[in-house]
């Protein structure tokens, strides 16, 4: 027994030294092979390159734009918003260029509600480039916030990854100024649920990687159960609107 446990501690710290697509491998792998229900983060990104369109979505990024913020924050920053969860990094930057205007379907609640309202006003608060507001008809939409379980949510939007749902307690995709995302209700408590609405909706913005540098950041790559934003958070979400 001793030794099994040495032998889990060895391969628990070679795992972490691999790079993040290895480590998605390897857990999909697991998923699919053992029936396990593994989760690396708590998000995933869908990117559709077709779907990207140039103006001002989209940016080469260019750091000399960023001289008045910390050398921190810019190298976050090109972490953050430069990285992709699936296929290599990109050297470009992407962004709302229209108002955001968000539906909630699903079963929903008082306290999922009130949450949403607080990211919207914070996010309002930190971006001088678009306005963000929650809308009642699904017509005048553009951004979709399913809550619920994957299952369910799979059966509304059937082209996603099912394996991707199942493994991860949320998601979003955004293309140029529209996207939708869920959060598993089922699976998580409520701490957990406005965690997971605050991350997945503020990297729906352009932010859609995920970092261990700091464990208070919302894009924290480990587990996490923050619902604030760290300053440095704020710091990136300034960069990628307001600059």
């Amino acid at each position: 027994m001793k030794k099994l446990f040495q032998i889990s501690i060895l391969c628990l710290v070679l795992f972490s030294f691999l790079n993040k697509k290895n480590q998605k491998f390897i857990l999909n792998f697991i998923n699919k092979n053992f029936d396990t229900d593994l989760s690396l983060g708590k998000n995933q990104f869908e990117e559709n390159n077709s779907s990207f369109g140039g103006g001002s979505n989209s940016e080469l990024f260019d750091e000399s734009k960023y001289k008045n913020y910390s050398k921190e924050s810019i190298e976050y920053f090109k972490e953050i918003a430069l990285g992709r969860e699936f296929g290599s990094d990109s050297k470009v930057l992407k962004r709302w260029s229209q108002n955001m205007k968000i539906y909630v379907d699903g079963k929903t609640n008082d306290k999922l509600d009130k949450e949403l309202k607080q990211i919207v006003s914070e996010l309002n608060k930190l971006i001088n480039t678009i306005d963000i507001e929650i809308v009642s008809d699904i017509s005048e939409s553009n951004m979709y916030i399913y809550f619920g379980s994957y299952l369910d949510f799979h059966k509304i939007k059937p082209k996603t990854d099912l394996d991707i749902l199942k493994s991860n307690l949320g998601y979003f995709n955004k293309k140029d100024n529209s996207g939708y995302m869920y959060v598993d209700i089922y699976r998580t408590n409520i701490e957990e649920q406005k965690h997971l609405l605050r991350e997945e909706l503020t990297q729906s913005l352009g932010l859609f990687d995920d970092s261990y540098k700091y464990p208070e950041s919302i894009f924290y790559q480990g587990w996490s159960t923050t619902t604030e934003y760290a300053p440095i958070d704020r710091e990136v979400i300034d960069m990628l609107y307001n600059n």
